[in-house]
């Protein structure tokens, strides 16, 4: 069987389950809809990388032909071949639209820095202030006037 038809299928399948088990969608209690839906994705993970595939289907293999697998099992899930892959390792790259809005928002930072400097200079005014509360005023210019 050809992969690319294979992880096709697989990709088709998982969308038609997901919908019908996702928990807003479904008539499912909101928690067993919300396991399914969990189970169903991590399935899909499973299933999706070649690597973890191929040790999946082998360790279904030995647990087929081995009456007391549990040891094999064990042994798969410490040498994490077979263990689900957590949120944090998933990193997928930005789309045409995530750079283009991030670019927009650069140019964007860049114009109203730009803006801002070229009012302080029309305006004449310094492009850096002191403020009020960091000045430390003098001892003589304190003059203190007792009215009696």
């Amino acid at each position: 069987m050809d992969c690319s038809v294979d992880s096709e299928n697989l990709r088709k399948a998982f969308r038609k389950m997901s919908k019908s088990l996702h928990p807003d969608t479904t008539s499912l209690p909101l928690d067993e809809a919300a396991s399914k839906f969990q189970e169903v994705c991590e399935a899909y993970d499973l299933l999706s990388d070649p690597e973890r595939r191929k040790a999946y289907d082998q360790y279904m293999n030995l647990s087929d032909s081995i009456p007391n697998y549990s040891d094999y099992r064990s042994q798969a899930v410490q040498s994490n071949s077979v263990v689900k892959k957590t949120a944090k390792e998933v990193r997928r790259p930005f789309s045409g639209g995530e750079l283009f809005s991030l670019l927009l928002l650069g140019l964007v930072l860049l114009l109203s820095l730009l803006i801002g400097i070229t009012v302080a200079f029309v305006n004449g005014r310094d492009l850096q202030v002191n403020p009020s509360w960091l000045i430390i005023p003098s001892r003589q210019s304190l003059i203190v006037i007792n009215h009696f």
